[in-house]
């Protein structure tokens, strides 16, 4: 199974780029690419039209369009995909390894079109496993201006915080996305 992460994101919430954002000594982009790597077949990025692409990874690129949203690297991952894979933003600094495998495992052994967790009490629609059945359905709803990932199938598995937080320690599925965020996750290294 590959791994796409999601990198073309704006970040306005924390009011400048992830990629190179700092974290541990090292960067968010580093953080989940360790963790990723030793898990999946490939690791490629996905990165909005006219982005840059990651030095240390092969690099696809989103079509160009107007309007932005997590929705088209969704798409266009599936598209590369043709097959099951995992969308991964790079918003998840405290991932590791071991819970991108078990995540992998559930998704690779699922008959639903997406398995993803839940974590804080939110799905977690950005670090989950994808079935490229669903691109007609991406087709549709872009087409619609339905931009969310919500809502996309009913054949849905969702892995319960609880079991999750039974199984890992710690905060490896918190989603860091303001410069508060960022505090609260330091505080869990």
């Amino acid at each position: 199974m590959n791994c796409y992460l999601l990198v073309g994101g704006q970040s306005n919430r924390m009011g400048r780029s992830k990629l190179d954002l700092p974290f541990a000594d090292s960067t968010f982009l580093q953080r989940v690419m360790a963790a990723a790597k030793p898990v999946f077949d490939r690791v490629i990025a996905v990165q909005r039209a006219g982005g840059k692409g990651v030095e240390s990874l092969p690099t696809i690129f989103e079509p160009p369009r107007q309007e932005q949203a997590p929705v088209f690297g969704v798409w266009r991952a599936l598209q590369d995909a043709k097959g099951r894979c995992f969308i991964l933003a790079i918003d998840y600094p405290l991932l590791t390894s071991e819970v991108l495998r078990y995540l992998a495992g559930r998704a690779s052994q699922s008959a639903a079109e997406i398995v993803v967790p839940r974590w804080n009490g939110k799905l977690q629609m950005l670090c989950a496993g994808y079935a490229s059945s669903l691109l007609p359905r991406f087709e549709l709803r872009i087409a619609a201006g339905q931009l969310n990932l919500h809502s996309l199938t009913d054949r849905l598995e969702i892995i319960e915080e609880d079991a999750l937080r039974a199984r890992f320690p710690g905060e490896p599925l918190m989603n860091v996305n303001t410069p508060e965020e960022l505090r609260e996750a330091t505080r869990h290294l």
